[in-house]
């Protein structure tokens, strides 16, 4: 392949994603492709297929065009000789797109993507962990498979990406995937403006709780459901509105059945959060593994304060040093941060619910918080000294310019 270019209005992207599936990375590689194009990026996305019995499919709501090529043997599931293949026909694929940069978002994108890149001569490689399959995925022997996999593919990647100082402790100390060297921080970034703007709803004698995502094992809905459960057990003025799907909603269904529509609604995946935010006070998470979830960086920008388990990027969401604690609970200014436990979270929902006062309060901080850390044109202009950088690196060149704006950006080492 030949050189890279290393003038940005000529630099071609290749963004590898394994599905268009409802879900944070699908969200965010879309801005990217759509953003870094308007910033004169060649940019193009390579994505596979959805898994029917995991997925909430959203490929009929993406772009369709010339920027994106679909591998449609590449899918969530680990089927060996299907991996073979989408790996063949990535390499062909990058072999005549030439780009000048692969950057690859999720597990199986991450592994083809790489692989792939790296055989077709692409002389930059780049991986972003959303959240990570090295734990809570899977049995202790697959996880440790997992691990050894990851460090190998490290060491043919030129830069890791994560979302949070969290993520990048996990990455480098914690599991040793890579080197603190080659792992930089560039958090999430949406467009704050669409949420800023949903005014917060009357507390009409019920604290109305919102809970996003998919309905999948690693978001531990057995606990959502169980919080809803003893929190309405203990007579909490709380009223729980559930939106998303996947293989775990018969689960939700079943509560339903059980606590009544009014006091434990579910509406379903939904392709606009915003008609949800705007009927919540109050964002809760129950996952046992995150990165950083785009629900809760849209309801904090939303004014919406926040109740969720400290895992992932999400214990560098809340604001400045605790508080206070309660048990299982530590309190921060725009937000709480808590164990495991459906107790702890009834705990406290039913204190908000009777403190409305600071349940506002604490969602003006959450969106004071958003606006500091979440702007997508922050992450933008990071992404952006990062390519450069690693383009130059690659040619052997140096460019002050290209130094100076990596000091000004929040992606830094």
């Amino acid at each position: 392949m030949s050189p890279p270019n290393i003038h940005k209005e000529s630099i071609a992207i290749t963004y590898v994603l394994t599905r268009l599936a409802a879900g944070g990375p699908r969200e965010h590689v879309l801005t990217l492709l759509r953003e870094m194009a308007s910033r004169g990026y060649l940019s193009a996305l390579a994505t596979g297929r959805c898994d029917p019995g995991h997925d909430v499919d959203m490929s009929w709501a993406s772009p369709q065009g010339d920027t994106i090529h679909i591998v449609s043997e590449m899918s969530r599931p680990v089927r060996p000789w299907r991996d073979l293949v989408s790996l063949w026909r990535m390499y062909k694929h990058l072999v005549n797109s030439k780009p000048d940069i692969v950057h690859t978002h999720t597990a199986k994108a991450g592994v083809i993507g790489r692989l792939a890149a790296r055989a077709a001569g692409v002389p930059v490689v780049v991986h972003t962990y959303h959240g990570n399959v090295l734990s809570g995925y899977f049995s202790k022997r697959v996880s440790a498979a997992v691990r050894g996999c990851e460090r190998l593919l490290a060491l043919v990647t030129d830069c890791i990406c994560v979302l949070s100082d969290e993520q990048r402790q996990e990455v480098t100390d914690k599991y040793g995937i890579a080197p603190a060297s080659k792992v930089h921080v560039v958090p999430l970034g949406i467009d704050l403006g669409r949420f800023g703007e949903l005014e917060m709803p009357p507390i009409d004698g019920l604290l109305t709780v919102g809970w996003l995502g998919r309905l999948v094992p690693i978001k531990n809905v057995p606990l959502l459901v169980a919080s809803a459960e003893e929190t309405l057990r203990r007579g909490g003025n709380v009223r729980f509105l559930v939106a998303g799907d996947g293989p775990e909603r018969e689960r939700i269904k079943a509560a339903v059945s059980r606590l009544g529509q009014e006091r434990f609604e579910w509406v379903g995946w939904q392709q606009d959060v915003r008609s949800i935010l705007a009927r919540c006070h109050v964002l809760m998470q129950t996952s046992f593994n995150e990165g950083t979830p785009n629900s809760l960086i849209q309801a904090s920008a939303a004014n919406r304060t926040f109740i969720s388990t400290a895992v992932g990027g999400i214990v560098d969401m809340v604001s400045g040093e605790t508080i206070r604690c309660t048990r299982g609970a530590r309190w921060h200014t725009n937000g709480v941060l808590v164990e495991p436990d459906a107790g702890v979270f009834a705990s406290v929902l039913c204190h908000l619910a009777d403190n409305p006062a600071e349940v506002r309060d604490m969602g003006q901080e959450a969106a004071r918080f958003a606006r500091a850390h979440f702007d997508v044109q922050v992450q933008l202009s990071a992404l952006d000294a990062l390519y450069r950088e690693l383009l130059l690196n690659h040619a052997g060149l140096r460019d002050p310019e290209v130094n100076r704006a990596l000091a000004r950006s929040s992606c830094t080492p």
